[in-house]
C-alpha cells in the first residue's frame, strides 16, 4: 500500500533486480503497479553484477526476459543498466568492470529524466485540503473570506477562469489566488495556494476544484 501511495506521485521508477536470481515474481509486481499508476519512465538496474562476474550474458537474458513480460502489460519507456552498488560500477561513475555496456550511469539517466508535469499539457486538478474561514471579528474584510487550501497537483489555474467543484458539479469563477498571503495571477503544478472563489459555494475538505473546460467524466 505505501509503495502505491508514493508511486502515485512518481514521474521515474527503478526497478531493482539482482542478477544472481533475475526476475522474480516481486519484479513483476513492483513493475505492474508502477504501470498501473501510470509511472512513464521505468530503469531496470540490474544490480549486484559484481556477484556473477559481471556477465555480460547474464545482463542480456534478464534484459530479455524482463521485455518479454513488459510487453504482456504494454510498458514501453524502459532503460535497462547493469550495475554494482557495492563497488559503484554504473551508479555515479562507469568503473572497469562493465566495459561492454555503453549506455549511461544510474545517475547520468536521472540526470537527464524530464521532470514532472513538463511531457504534456496536464488537466487542472485541485482537491481541497482545508477550508480556511479566519475568526477576525475585529477585521471587517475577513467577514466573508473563505479560502479553499490544497495543491495543485496537476495543470495550471488562474485569476478569472471558470471552474467546477466536484462532486456538487457548481460552477464559478476564480476570484483571487494567495501564496502566503500574497496575490497570484496563476498557479501552477506543486504550489500550494489558497484559491477565493467569485460565489458562496458549499465546498468541503475532499473535493475537487478542476476548470470547467477540463472536467473529468463522472
Amino acid at each position: 500500500r505505501n509503495m502505491v501511495t508514493a508511486a502515485s506521485t512518481a514521474n521515474l521508477a527503478i526497478i531493482l533486480i539482482d542478477a544472481r536470481k533475475g526476475v522474480l515474481t516481486q519484479t513483476r509486481r513492483h513493475s505492474y503497479l508502477a504501470h498501473l499508476v501510470n509511472i512513464p519512465h521505468l530503469i531496470v538496474a540490474v544490480n549486484k553484477m559484481d556477484l556473477v562476474d559481471y556477465d555480460q550474458a547474464v545482463f542480456e537474458k534478464i534484459r530479455a526476459d524482463y521485455l518479454e513480460f513488459a510487453a504482456k502489460l504494454g510498458i514501453e519507456d524502459i532503460r535497462f543498466i547493469p550495475m554494482s552498488a557495492l563497488n559503484g560500477d554504473m551508479v555515479v561513475d562507469r568503473g572497469e568492470k562493465l566495459d561492454w555496456y555503453k549506455g549511461p550511469t544510474l545517475l547520468d539517466v536521472l540526470e537527464t529524466a524530464p521532470a514532472a508535469h513538463t511531457e504534456k499539457t496536464e488537466k487542472f486538478r485541485f482537491p481541497v485540503q482545508y477550508v480556511c474561514r479566519p475568526q477576525d471579528s475585529a477585521n471587517p474584510e475577513l467577514h466573508d473570506y473563505r479560502g479553499f487550501m490544497g495543491r495543485v497537483e496537476s495543470g495550471e489555474i488562474s485569476v478569472g477562469d471558470e471552474v467546477t467543484v466536484l462532486p456538487s458539479g457548481l460552477t464559478t469563477r476564480v476570484k483571487a489566488i494567495e501564496l502566503y498571503g500574497q496575490p497570484l495571477t496563476h498557479a501552477v503544478s506543486e504550489q500550494s495556494v489558497t484559491i477565493l472563489l467569485a460565489d458562496e459555494i458549499d465546498i468541503s475538505r475532499g473535493d475537487m476544484i478542476v476548470k470547467s473546460a477540463e472536467a473529468p467524466e463522472p
